[in-house]
């Protein structure tokens, strides 16, 4: 029986370390690999010394062998809490620090023969070596042991529940590979054995060799430390806060922070500060219901405002998140492209289709006030000649030069638009057509005078006027056709000038 033994014991502890050793080789793909690398090393010279306790053929050899297994036993416990470390993302402590207990526990048990400390008695074991007596060094190192693989599975369940759903397993199966060794060595610590308390825990490793074997091989453990929910939630661009039923702030990811700093800068750390004790005013009031709004900031920032009422199993409210985005920059490229559907893409000006829109509701506007609205339709004398002769970037250059001093001769309210080709039309609200046809005769001259420069020396160019007043029984289009008929009789009557259209109905105003 005892040869059986040994050679089990030897056959595990070749294992471990072959597994040990492919493990290592992994150390720069992953940092779960140096860990787990010293804890079937440990595995490994547990069971070795094992069997070369089983194997002595003298007591005191026996005895050397068994306190030699100790060390594997530190290297398997140390090598388990950082795993578990690394796992948890816990970064407090410094690995170096689980050496102090094994140099410890190296010293105590090199001097034990002189104080006893660790066993307290030995006696010679007919068929398996030795049989000892615990003593009380014993009994703190296998505390200590068991206190630290018990604060590293308490780690690894709560990253465990940290943890994106789809990485969840990688915990499970580190917490599966750990249970038959643990219970293995619990039987034999606290249980008494009828084989004088052989140890079959560095057997019980191979169990878990085999289980970590399988989640390498996998792919469970592929990735090189789990993604956790707070990692996610501290890489969002959006700020995100959780708050209490009372307000009170619980969390708040980085960009919540710089967020809540730009907003109150007084404010410090916020972690159980009341909302509205920190917050701009324009969010104060924000957190009261559960929806989504747009708030402009005081200093004319925009934010997309969301609040999500937390609900617990029970039916409860136990807090709520808000999530805000700062979408200043989406809103100005929203503006930004809103203008840009309406405008003219040469001239800058509205474009015909905004005209048609813009002009049904100030005729309609008009009409329910009582007030006059005028139109002036214009048209740039012989622009054919210009571009055959200049060519089409000298025309289009006096096009934006017609559309830059018509936009800056009109009023707030006014709309100057391009109807097509070089015709524009400019909408004067309030204005009679005696008024706009000389506000219009006023453009006129001034174009007359402004000179573009070309590569065949100064051009000066004069353009055609039709004006028409809203009547009681126009609409946007009657009033277009009239303007473009005095257009059309400004034209033929010679050109550079501006006609009234010819009405026998009353107008408004």
């Amino acid at each position: 029986m005892r040869t059986a033994l040994v050679v089990l014991y030897t056959a595990a502890g070749l294992i471990a370390v072959l597994y040990a050793v492919v493990t290592y080789r992994r150390r720069l793909q992953t940092p779960l690999a140096l860990p787990l690398s010293l804890i079937m090393a440990g595995a490994a010279e547990w069971s070795l010394a094992q069997a070369c306790c089983l194997a002595a053929p003298t007591p005191v050899l026996a005895l050397i062998f068994n306190y030699a297994m100790f060390p594997g036993v530190a290297m398997v416990v140390a090598g388990s809490f950082w795993r578990s470390m690394l796992l948890s993302e816990v970064r407090k402590l410094r690995p170096a620090l689980l050496l102090i207990q094994p140099v410890l526990l190296m010293a105590v048990l090199a001097t034990d023969p002189w104080h006893h400390t660790f066993y307290s008695k030995v006696d010679t074991a007919v068929d398996y070596g030795i049989t000892v007596y615990p003593s009380a060094a014993y009994w703190v190192h296998t505390l200590y042991c068991y206190g630290l693989l018990t604060a590293g599975a308490v780690l690894v369940v709560r990253a465990l529940r940290r943890a994106v759903r789809g990485q969840r397993r990688v915990y499970w199966w580190f917490l599966a590979g750990g249970v038959a060794p643990t219970a293995g060595n619990l039987v034999t610590v606290f249980l008494h054995v009828n084989i004088q308390r052989l140890d079959v825990t560095p057997l019980l490793f191979l169990v878990t060799g085999v289980v970590w074997w399988w989640t390498d091989r996998s792919g469970v453990n592929s990735e090189p430390v789990p993604v956790t929910y707070a990692q996610v939630i501290s890489a969002l661009s959006d700020a995100v806060m959780v708050l209490d039923p009372n307000g009170r702030f619980l969390d708040v990811n980085p960009a919540a922070a710089k967020l809540l700093a730009v907003v109150n800068p007084a404010c410090g750390a916020v972690i159980g500060k009341q909302w509205q004790d920190v917050v701009d005013p324009h969010f104060s009031a924000m957190v009261v219901d559960a929806g989504q709004s747009t708030i402009h900031g005081a200093s004319g920032d925009v934010y997309d405002f969301r609040v999500v009422q937390i609900e617990a199993a029970d039916g409860s409210c136990p807090g709520s998140v808000v999530v805000v985005r700062d979408v200043t920059e989406l809103e100005r490229l929203r503006a930004e492209l809103t203008d840009q559907a309406v405008r003219d893409g040469l001239t800058g000006v509205f474009n015909r289709r905004y005209l048609t829109t813009a002009l049904d509701a100030r005729v309609r506007a008009a009409a329910s006030a009582g007030e006059p609205l005028s139109i002036v339709m214009i048209d740039v004398d012989h622009f054919k000649a210009v571009n055959d002769r200049y060519g089409h970037a000298v025309g289009d250059q006096v096009l934006v030069d017609l559309a830059r001093q018509l936009t800056g001769s009109v009023r707030e309210g006014d709309l100057v638009a391009r109807y097509g080709g070089e015709e524009f039309v400019v909408v004067l609200p309030g204005v009679d057509a005696r008024a706009a046809a000389e506000r219009a005769d006023r453009w006129r001259r001034q174009c007359a005078t402004t000179a573009v420069d070309t590569h065949l020396g100064t051009l000066n160019v004069t353009f055609s006027g039709g004006v028409a007043q809203l009547t009681a029984t126009d609409c946007p289009e009657d009033l277009l056709r009239h303007a473009d008929e005095a257009l059309y009789r400004a034209k033929h009557a010679g050109r550079d000038q501006i006609l009234t259209a010819e009405r026998t109905l009353p107008v408004l105003g």
